[in-house]
């Protein structure tokens, strides 16, 4: 997609290493227990939703004015997300792991 096109590019999700080693065994865990596919489309709609639609996903929690960053938390069930958005880059950050809802099962 250009910007060309008129259309607003995504935001560009960037995760640390530590949330997608946590993610990784995430993942391995719910194959284990049959819930693979859940986990992953969870996975899938929470990235969808950091690349489009970041400051509507969830809810705000901290605003860095300074940094030009606003903390957020969201939730698509079983997964909790904590991330930042950097509106002016276009970019979000998860670095934390996913969190898992009480009472999940994983």
């Amino acid at each position: 997609m250009s910007q060309q096109s008129g259309r607003i590019p995504p935001y560009e999700v960037v995760y640390s290493g530590r949330c997608l080693e946590a993610t990784r065994q995430l993942l391995a865990n719910a194959r284990a227990r049959g819930r693979l596919a859940e986990i992953t489309q969870a996975i899938r709609d929470i990235h969808t939703r950091l690349q489009w639609i970041p400051l509507d996903f969830g809810e705000p929690l901290l605003d860095f004015a300074n940094l030009g960053i606003q903390a957020r938390i969201a939730t698509i069930a079983p997964l909790v997300v904590h991330f930042g958005v950097d509106e002016a880059r276009r970019i979000v950050y998860v670095s934390l792991p996913f969190d898992l809802l009480s009472k999940s099962g994983l």
